[in-house]
């Protein structure tokens, strides 16, 4: 669904000239995933938009017509037709400095930093979360096995971003987005990973470590998300973990046997798991070893 998300913003960009794409909008031609699927088009302009928001034309998957045509097009699946997302065209007014303004593809967007910003202030909490790490992550070129090359570039873009929002005083949600930036990280490799980050941390778990080094005769791994003090981790696996051929399950069972004879107890979380938060925070709790202590805080202003 990237390319069709792609396709109509490029879409929407030759049609509205003298506008700027922002919000996902940018990120996604930024080279940042992205929590929604199909996200609503956003635009900046300097004028007040006569439509601020206008819906687009939704597509069709799955079946041999799509836009009224029935040529040209891939075979059709397992024969169900699905609708996409109603998508969204979001005009607003606000003026962007010259330098908050780039290009991508030719088009014209917001920079890393300002596209970070308008995330922050005005998507809801998981999405601003999820696109953040992502933008940070594009941002200053992470790798998780030399983290030190990025200091600078990240650090910069974090102060960057932290003085577009000192500009951008008196918006809706700017309390939110100043609270919102030091909690995010380059280092996440996933949305699942930000999301369930997310969800830890607005319930209350303490700041997580991401992509703890571990090391044991030899071999080098590298875990999720976790705390040192109390040796629990936190591994989101996608849906294609549980498609590995038999070769990659038995390494990935000696990994976790390897892992828990090291200390460290793991919990597995999947997609489905991040749609009852409580309890994956209850199945975190439960590895805390009973002689330590988790301090819960919850940040419900995260929403």
């Amino acid at each position: 669904m990237e390319e069709v998300s792609l396709a109509r913003i490029i879409a929407v960009a030759h049609s509205c000239p003298e506008s700027l794409l922002s919000h996902e909008s940018a990120a996604l031609l930024q080279g940042a995933w992205l929590l929604a699927h199909e996200p609503d088009v956003h635009l900046l302009q300097p004028s007040s938009p006569r439509a601020p928001t206008q819906v687009l034309p939704a597509v069709v998957y799955g079946g041999p017509v799509v836009w009224g045509r029935t040529a040209g097009l891939p075979p059709r699946g397992d024969g169900r037709l699905w609708r996409g997302r109603e998508v969204r065209l979001r005009r607003r007014r606000r003026c962007v400095p010259d330098d908050q303004r780039t290009t991508r593809m030719g088009i014209p967007v917001t920079t890393i930093a300002r596209t970070l910003a308008d995330c922050l202030v005005d998507l809801p909490g998981p999405d601003a979360f999820v696109v953040g790490d992502a933008l940070l992550r594009a941002g200053c070129q992470y790798d998780r096995r030399h983290p030190e090359r990025s200091r600078f570039s990240l650090e910069t873009l974090l102060e960057d971003t932290a003085e577009i929002l000192q500009t951008m005083a008196g918006c809706r949600g700017i309390a939110r987005a100043r609270k919102l930036l030091p909690l995010l990280s380059p280092a996440s490799e996933s949305p699942g990973e930000s999301l369930t980050r997310y969800w830890l941390l607005r319930l209350g778990m303490p700041k997580p470590q991401l992509q703890i080094k571990v090391e044991d005769r030899g071999e080098t791994w590298y875990l999720d998300l976790g705390w040192l003090v109390v040796m629990v981790e936190v591994e989101y696996d996608g849906e294609g973990k549980y498609a590995l051929s038999g070769d990659a399950l038995f390494r990935e069972k000696q990994r976790q046997d390897r892992l828990s004879a090291l200390g460290w107890r793991t919990l597995r979380v999947t997609k489905r798991d991040l749609k009852n938060p409580h309890d994956l925070l209850v199945r975190v709790l439960a590895l805390v070893p009973a002689n330590l202590q988790v301090h819960i805080t919850p940040r419900p202003w995260m929403a």
